[in-house]
């Protein structure tokens, strides 16, 4: 710091910089003054909550992590503690032994070639692999610094894996469909929100379209390379260098065996007729089972021949039942088997089993979704790819909302003007379960922010907690049933629960959005004026 006599109101700072030699050039740098007023009040104090856009399945481990407001004497230490089995500050660590587990693993897969799968069957490890997505040894690897040592492997990522060629399309598929969530809410990998298995083998698919039904198949030309405009003059005429190429086709053809030439040529990046002679090289018609010449397949007729008829136990109600993981398993879903079939229930997208099979819940057939279609009717939102009305929680189709300060601590404003039944967002948060939200109660009543939404009384294994995360729509503060004007509808999207908000009034631009909570939210035992604390 340095004050020029001449201007002892206006001081600068000296900046030196030095070169390579050591030669150095100093120069000051003019510091603008900055007055605070002495009424300017602080900001209440609040807790983080980091933004997300889909929630993320919790569990309350039997270990204790740490102690919540350890530093606050108000804080009921003892009777948070009391239900935990163990503490993490009290469990033997021993950095050492886990990087010699950890090379094991590396050894084991790299050089053996052994699946984790394997290795976690023979049990030669005290701690798992793998538990859930953020929980086991090769997670725990991931959170901190690598050690060096002379038994491990010198790079941390040398020989840590394999990256697949970039033109062999079926090895980089199997490395992504091992962390892949095939879940049509997620299509992501590493996924946080759902725990069931990640996506399977792939290939083996086998066409029941042959390439003459294609030809004689109703459709416009995709272009004027098309397939449908091919004689059988051009089917001598091509030739593919580049073998890369071709495996990238088949391997598409063994998953989606009956996808046309157009589709094909803009995942292939070929012209479509060459991609169809291909395909009928790869599929000969004399190797294709076609019941239906035309390509196309009769849903009315193949539904009144099902027998025995399928009996469903669900019900508009479904908030009351917990979604099932989708079925995973060889053949139809007949059998016990099939969890589906088990609990009679409707397959859905995220199943294994596919479109085609006969317990998979059809959807409306409604040209125009409105308050008739019999999806909106079972409070299920359509599973179509053409949007509707009713699939904008899919899509993310929600209005603007600004989030500042309210009477209440924050509040959500409309952003812009709004009509009655105007999508607001979807309630996103931590997923625990009702045992799980007991264990964190005696948080909850200390600091007063209670953001649990259940589905149903009777749904004790699914709940929100958006306490810690959750985005826009955990800022809509209270008001009466009159007063409020946006609601929440527990809706079924692609198989699981979702909570969405929705208007019901005519929202004016700059207005606050507001929620009736709920007779249940205010009982003594859940904590009184939750909501009515600072965000």
């Amino acid at each position: 710091m340095q004050i020029d006599s001449k201007n002892p109101n206006k001081p600068s700072l000296v900046v030196s910089q030095y070169d390579a030699e050591g030669r150095g050039i100093s120069y000051p740098l003019e510091m603008e003054e900055i007055s605070v007023d002495s009424t300017f009040e602080a900001h209440p104090p609040y807790e983080s909550c980091p933004p997300i856009n889909q929630s993320v399945r919790f569990h309350v481990r039997e270990t204790a992590a740490f102690i919540p407001y350890d530093d606050e004497e108000e804080f009921p230490v003892m009777k948070y503690l009391d239900q935990f089995q163990s503490f993490a500050w009290e469990e033997d660590f021993d950095p050492d032994l886990e990087m010699i587990q950890i090379e094991t693993v590396r050894r084991l897969i790299n050089k053996q070639k052994m699946p984790i799968s394997q290795i976690e069957r023979i049990r030669i490890f005290p701690k798992l692999l793998r538990v859930t997505f953020n929980e086991g040894l090769l997670w725990e690897r991931f959170q901190r610094d690598f050690l060096r040592w002379p038994g491990g492997t010198e790079d941390d990522i040398e020989e840590a894996c394999v990256e697949p060629a970039v033109d062999d399309l079926h090895a980089r598929l199997l490395s992504v469909l091992a962390t892949f969530c095939p879940n049509l809410n997620c299509l992501r990998t590493l996924c946080t929100t759902h725990s069931h298995p990640r996506s399977g083998p792939i290939g083996g698919g086998r066409p029941e379209v042959t390439n003459q039904s294609m030809r004689l198949s109703e459709g416009r030309p995709c272009g004027e390379e098309c397939f449908r405009l091919t004689d059988e003059s051009f089917m001598d005429k091509v030739h593919w260098e580049n073998k890369s190429d071709l495996e990238t086709l088949k391997t598409i053809l063994s998953i989606s065996p009956d996808l046309f030439p157009c589709q094909l040529a803009d995942l292939c990046f070929k012209p479509c007729r060459e991609v169809f002679v291909q395909r009928s090289s790869i599929f000969p018609d004399h190797m294709v089972y076609d019941d239906n010449p035309a390509g196309m397949r009769n849903n009315k007729t193949r539904r009144k021949a099902q027998k025995p008829r399928l009996i469903f136990e669900e019900t508009t109600n479904h908030a009351a039942f917990v979604p099932l993981e989708p079925c995973n398993h060889k053949g139809p879903c007949e059998k016990e088997l099939c969890g589906c079939h088990r609990r009679k229930r409707h397959c859905q997208l995220a199943c294994r089993c596919g479109t085609r099979c006969d317990r998979q819940y059809r959807g409306c057939e409604c040209k125009r979704c409105a308050f008739g279609c019999p999806c909106f009717m079972k409070n299920r939102e359509c599973a179509t790819d053409d949007p509707c009305t009713n699939t904008r929680l899919q899509r993310n189709d929600t209005k603007a909302v600004e989030i500042r300060r309210a009477e209440y601590g924050l509040g959500a404003y409309a952003a812009q003007d709004m009509e009655p039944g105007d999508f607001i967002g979807d309630y996103v948060g931590r997923m625990l379960t009702s045992y799980d939200a007991g264990i964190l109660d005696p948080v909850i009543k200390y600091n007063g922010r209670n953001y649990f939404f259940e589905f149903s009384t009777d749904n004790v294994d699914e709940m929100l907690d958006a306490g810690p995360i959750g985005n826009a729509t955990r800022f809509l503060n209270h008001a009466i049933a009159d007063l409020a004007n946006c609601e929440a509808r527990i809706l079924l999207v692609n198989g699981e629960h979702h909570i969405g908000f929705y208007t019901t009034k005519a929202v004016a631009c700059g207005e606050e959005l507001f929620l009736w909570y709920g007779d249940t939210y205010w009982l003594t035992d859940k904590g009184d004026d939750l909501e009515l604390s600072s965000d």
